[in-house]
């Protein structure tokens, strides 16, 4: 790398990302991010629509059930 991309790096480390970001969208094909909407539960809303969230490891809903909540709060105290 040159001297003035290796500066241009310490500059910016994730300049990168959005030259190669920059480039899909030119080309149309940048990944469009979606919007969650509340907590990631196994039904959530993501762009104002319901839908089943299966790109999530709490598929079982433990990350928000209540009685856990309260068992890890207590645990960390």
């Amino acid at each position: 790398m040159s001297e003035q991309g290796t500066q241009t790096m310490k500059q910016n480390p994730l300049k990168y990302v959005s030259d190669q970001l920059r480039e899909l969208r030119a080309k149309g094909v940048a990944p469009k991010l979606r919007v969650l909407e509340g907590e990631q539960k196994p039904v959530c809303t993501f762009d104002g629509r319901e839908v089943i969230n299966l790109a999530s490891n709490n598929y079982l809903g433990l990350t928000t059930h209540k009685a856990l909540r309260k068992a890890a709060v207590e645990a960390a105290k």
